[in-house]
């Protein structure tokens, strides 16, 4: 089993990409970008087996020939642009592009080189309004997506069902809870960043974190959360098109940020008062639903965990090679 990341060196595109790894298959990384000298270091030294294809997910018939070249037969479709609202006004096209144009260019050549199984990596930022309702978010809820993003990732699950009906493929569908950990970063292409990213900065810099607000939202480890995308994509019969991946327990992050306030005695927090300005963006009303995963649980049996403290021990260890990792990224090629 050779399995391909398009997105490869992005968030989640290097978790997938590291669990793949750890449990000793075979990866092709498919980026626009390289992955820096502190990823390939970090990836070298885990028991698979990875090489990276440098592309843009536009050009089918590149992307194909990555394929058969390489004798992939599963795919993860990562490749995305996370955007704000700023950018949404200046280059919608471009968004519009990589996140359904490069979709449909991905999937053109998964079928054309013949793969067993996509994956597009969609995200819980499709359900839009009904996220904020009274009502837990199933897989076959109402989707009001807004921002161009979400909108896209609601669009990306049609076209992945319409073609595969078409074509009879194995294409699935997944989406993503809010995830935070390791391997995010300001790469150009996420405007959003965790809050849990923007305190540990802040806490490394013996800086306090002023919270825009307390949030309540199923936060999921990111290396869990790759845990159950690879075992999704390994599991022989799946009886779905379409899984919410999750923990499935809201947290907020004034939780993180006690964490960070017991391990950094530099480090502090408040919430924002009105007159004051804060410094931890965070997106979209202050409580979301929880995705409801019993459709991961009956295929996996299990389903990431909630468990913070485990979470925090394995963030603290990352961080000693995070900030070469943002470093590295910001200095570029």
């Amino acid at each position: 089993m050779v399995t391909m990341v398009v997105g490869g060196a992005g968030f989640i595109g290097l978790n997938i990409a590291e669990q793949l790894l750890i449990e000793e298959k075979t990866v092709v990384l498919f980026d626009i970008r390289p992955v820096s000298a502190p990823v390939a270091q970090h990836l070298n030294a885990l028991p698979g087996r990875w090489t990276e294809v440098i592309g843009d997910v536009l050009d089918t018939v590149a992307l194909c020939h990555s394929l058969r070249q390489a004798h992939v037969s599963h795919l993860f479709f990562g490749a995305a642009v996370t955007a704000g609202p700023q950018r949404e006004a200046q280059t919608p096209r471009r968004i519009i592009e990589t996140n359904l144009v490069g979709l449909a260019s991905a999937l053109e050549a998964a079928r054309d080189a013949g793969l067993e199984r996509v994956i597009n990596l969609s995200s819980g930022a499709a359900y839009g309004e009904t996220a904020h309702g009274a009502s837990p978010l199933h897989e076959d809820a109402l989707l009001e997506p807004i921002g161009l993003y979400p909108v896209t990732k609601a669009t990306s699950e049609r076209i992945v069902r319409r073609l595969a009906g078409l074509w009879s493929m194995n294409l699935v569908n997944v989406r993503l809870g809010p995830v935070f950990g390791p391997w995010e970063l300001d790469s150009g292409v996420r405007d959003l960043l965790t809050p849990q990213l923007q305190a540990t900065q802040l806490a490394l810099a013996s800086r306090e974190a002023i919270l825009m607000f307390d949030d309540h939202r199923d936060w999921t480890y990111s290396r869990d959360l790759a845990r159950a995308l690879v075992a999704l994509m390994a599991h022989s019969a799946l009886n779905h098109d379409m899984y919410n991946v999750s923990c499935g327990v809201s947290s907020s992050s004034s939780a993180w940020c006690e964490h960070l306030a017991a391990h950094f005695p530099g480090f502090s927090w408040c919430l924002a008062r009105d007159d004051e300005e804060p410094n931890v963006y965070q997106h979209g009303p202050p409580v979301r639903q929880p995705l409801v995963t019993d459709r991961l649980e009956a295929a996996l049996g299990w389903i990431p965990q909630a468990d913070f403290e485990a979470a925090f021990a394995d963030w603290l260890e990352w961080l000693d090679i995070a900030p070469a990792y943002w470093e590295a990224v910001a200095a570029g090629p």
